[in-house]
């Protein structure tokens, strides 16, 4: 089960939180990488970084990539009737 804290933050606290998730992030990723071997996407191309540092490309994925035209939609509400 997992507990939550809640944590009292000033609105200059809540603005540096994406950035402390990237950074975490980041911290992470490097210590897996020095660990084990990691598979990730860069630049069109999957690929496979062993402990050492060798990256090596498994895969082209550029044809993955699609892209979508953007759609105007009006979205418009039902009327609500009154009941008399």
């Amino acid at each position: 089960m997992t507990a939550f804290t809640i944590m009292n933050m000033s609105i200059q606290e809540e603005d540096h939180l994406p950035d402390l998730a990237v950074q975490a992030f980041r911290n992470a990723f490097k210590h897996a990488s020095q660990s084990s071997t990691v598979v990730y996407a860069k630049n069109h191309q999957l690929l496979k970084q062993l402990p050492t540092g060798e990256i090596s490309v498994i895969k082209d994925i550029s044809t993955a990539y699609t892209s979508i035209s953007a759609q105007h939609h009006v979205l418009k509400r039902k009327k609500k009737q009154a009941i008399v």
